[in-house]
């Protein structure tokens, strides 16, 4: 059950510590209090997206955390999943929300995901917003009901049903690739065996371009170069050339250079210079020689870098890309060439994975019909406690003869309010109030069934007084008996039924709005009781009735208590 939240800087709440207690737990204050701010603040720690605003003014975050004890065994299953530990049937749930829109979410101090923090959720409380009832009118909120009754073996089923039918559009994705002409796979075969020709004939090798650029370069220059490289060797070894001035300059040096260390150095250089100019010569008439002035070689090269050039511009950007082309154009090509074959696998698989997803989606109808009777019987007690005379309700299915994610079946609620009168869909019969009460007495079955924890009720009385709100609150504290159940309320025979009774109040200090939770004692019971009997004008003959009131309902509560621990 929920025993506590702590909410801090959310909305119009400095910081708050609400404690709720096994049984009815009633949430009343003015209109207007800010009584939705506590179910805004579990919203908002169950993960759910939030709208702006809720962070008090002049706050850096907010802070809702919910403390769950003695939580059942599915809350423990899926924790044991998530490897979140539970110490002493704990489970405590944080959200820290920021102003730049991001949160944090713990649980028992892990940081997890949102959706995590929902699945979780799902197990340990339930919570029925206001207006929630009109969800009753949509049928896939029919169906979700329904399987949710119909429990973990109706979740497998949908799961399995979900993954055949993801399979099967893979499938199917994958055969409409094949050209579905004879003619069409004959031109996609032609065209995938000329690029393949074209790149192997081609050859291209890592490196071979740069090279023959270079050698383009050459042989476009070939004439110039070779003149160039004539008049560096005249200037070399041509009249009163650097070699002759090298020579002559040696001749002067050798006459000195026994004379002192100094000189003889310089000759040792000038001997140096003389052999760095024979061998420049040498070097630079090679390289002469070797430059080739052939017009055809020229024209070769010239041919070559025109196809490289015209490869890459089909195939890719360098010799790595235009591989990896070939290899997926021979992928495609052995595909179309084995395509027969594939494509009679591809048919088989898709006819296997829609045959098992139709046994699936027959298991689940079969699933459904037998537990629609079971819901059916116990929805129309329930509504029976909540003042529906000779109510009929039932739930018809319909096998659509198509498997889609939510199954073969189309689902309606039927539903006869008045004696004599056929059942019809319950959204063209129902009005607020009593869309209001058939949903709590859905929920009271589902809370039973799915062993949930807590429920939380929104402003369940909407459109209901009198009569029918007495037996809205006899409902609530049947049902609280053995979940515990979270009302927010206007309705003074509601919030008589009370085991716990906390009462929402907004106050203004020094021009800032706040609000304040706090938990009542008798006679803040009674007071309370007393303003939502009578407003603003207060008697004695009020607080009387009041008292009188809470004592009627506690002694009402145990009697219906005692009785449906009796069944």
């Amino acid at each position: 059950m929920l025993s506590n939240l702590h909410v801090k800087n959310f909305a119009l709440i400095d910081e708050a510590d609400v404690s709720f207690e096994k049984g009815l737990n009633i949430i009343t204050g003015e209109t207007g209090a800010g009584k939705s701010i506590i179910l805004g603040a579990i919203v908002a720690a169950l993960g759910e997206r939030l709208g702006k605003g809720i962070i008090k003014e002049g706050a850096e975050s907010a802070l809702c955390e919910l403390t769950f004890t003695d939580v059942g065994d599915e809350a423990r299953r899926i924790c044991e999943e998530e490897q979140i530990d539970i110490c002493d049937g704990t489970i405590t749930l944080s959200r820290k929300i920021m102003q730049n829109g991001r949160s944090v979410t713990r649980i028992n101090g892990e940081t997890l995901s949102a959706s995590t923090s929902r699945t979780i959720a799902t197990a340990l409380i339930d919570i029925y917003g206001q207006n929630e009832h009109q969800s009753l009118q949509d049928s896939k909120s029919q169906l979700a009901i329904l399987d949710r009754y119909c429990g973990q073996e109706a979740d497998k089923l949908l799961k399995e049903i979900s993954h055949l039918l993801s399979e099967k559009k893979k499938s199917e994705e994958e055969l409409a690739q094949f050209p579905s002409d004879d003619s069409v796979r004959a031109r996609e075969v032609d065209r995938l065996e000329f690029e393949i020709n074209e790149i192997e004939e081609a050859a291209i090798k890592e490196g071979e371009e740069e090279e023959l650029k270079e050698q383009f370069r050459v042989l476009a220059g070939a004439k110039t170069i070779k003149e160039n490289l004539f008049g560096a060797m005249e200037a070399l070894r041509g009249d009163s050339g650097a070699s002759d001035a090298s020579g002559a300059a040696i001749k002067f040096l050798s006459h000195v250079s026994g004379l002192t260390g100094e000189l003889s150095e310089l000759y040792d250089r000038a001997a140096d210079i003389d052999s760095m100019i024979s061998d420049l010569y040498s070097d630079i008439e090679r390289c002469s020689e070797n430059i080739e002035d052939d017009e055809e070689k020229l024209a070769e090269v010239d041919k070559r870098l025109d196809l490289i050039s015209h490869i890459k511009s089909r195939y890719g950007r360098d010799v790595a890309e235009i591989e990896r082309f070939l290899e997926e154009d021979k992928k495609a090509l052995r595909k179309l060439m084995d395509c027969d074959t594939e494509i009679t696998e591809l048919k088989n698989k898709i006819s296997l994975l829609r045959t098992k997803a139709a046994e699936a989606a027959g298991k689940l109808s079969k699933l459904r019909h037998k537990q629609a009777k079971v819901l059916t019987e116990c929805v129309c007690e329930a509504l029976e406690d909540l003042g529906f005379n000779k109510v009929l309700f039932d739930i018809e299915l319909t096998d659509t003869g198509t498997v889609r994610e939510s199954g073969s079946d189309e689902i309606c609620f039927m539903i006869s309010l008045n004696p004599g009168a056929a059942p019809s869909p319950l959204a063209r019969v129902a009005s607020g109030g009593e869309l209001s009460r058939i949903m709590l007495a859905i929920k009271s079955v589902m809370a039973h069934a799915e062993e949930i924890d807590s429920l939380v009720f929104d402003e369940i009385d909407t459109g209901i007084s009198g009569r029918t709100a007495q037996k809205v609150a006899e409902k609530l504290a049947v049902i609280s008996s053995a979940t515990q159940v979270i009302c927010i309320t206007h309705l003074s025979q509601i919030a008589a039924m009370a085991d716990e009774h906390i009462l929402i109040e907004k106050s203004v200090e020094d021009d800032s709005t706040r609000v304040s939770v706090a938990s009542l004692d008798d006679r803040g019971i009674n007071k309370e009781l007393t303003r939502m009997l009578s407003g603003t004008l207060v008697t004695r003959t009020v607080e009387e009735g009041a008292k009188e009131l809470k004592e009627l309902a506690d002694l009402r509560k145990k009697e219906l208590r005692l009785a449906s621990r009796k069944l």
